[in-house]
């Protein structure tokens, strides 16, 4: 697992302290979720390795957006609601500003009903996405085409 997802943060725009948050987080979110937690994705400029990891200016300094997935046994709010205190935690440990990481969570029906309307966000997120656990979810209706 921690070799794949090495390889999978390889390719985004993630300077060493953002890569470990990402680690962290998805052991956490691995640990709190269990099977619930059907995918994590890195999506937006990040994902496609457009922002400078390097880049310490607050008002220049791209976000890290992140979207997880949850199964039927887990309301997409509550889940949000108990693990964002975690994750400010994990970045703080790790010496970076949480306010940098968003992280969005959707249950995997919200997701199937957002791909069968071909909705505009969920295009470019399936068309940009690097997956930090789980898959790309195409079973579920209305998969994007190329989908990773």
């Amino acid at each position: 697992m921690a070799r794949q997802l090495d390889d999978v943060l390889s390719g985004a725009a993630l300077n060493g302290t953002e890569r470990r948050v990402l680690e962290r987080l998805v052991v956490r979110l691995r640990a709190e979720l269990g099977e619930d937690l059907l995918a994590v994705w890195l999506y937006g400029s990040r994902a496609r390795n457009e922002a400078d990891p390097s880049e310490t200016d607050p008002d220049l300094r791209s976000d890290i957006d992140l979207i997880a997935i949850v199964g039927p046994g887990r309301r997409a709010n509550d889940v949000a609601w108990e693990i964002q205190p975690q994750l400010e935690a994990i970045a703080d440990a790790e010496g970076d500003s949480p306010v940098y990481y968003s992280l969005r969570f959707y249950s995997a029906d919200f997701l199937s009903e957002r791909r069968a309307i071909r909705d505009f966000f969920f295009q470019e997120v399936d068309r940009d996405k690097l997956i930090l656990h789980g898959d790309g979810l195409p079973g579920y209706r209305g998969a994007m085409e190329g989908e990773q």
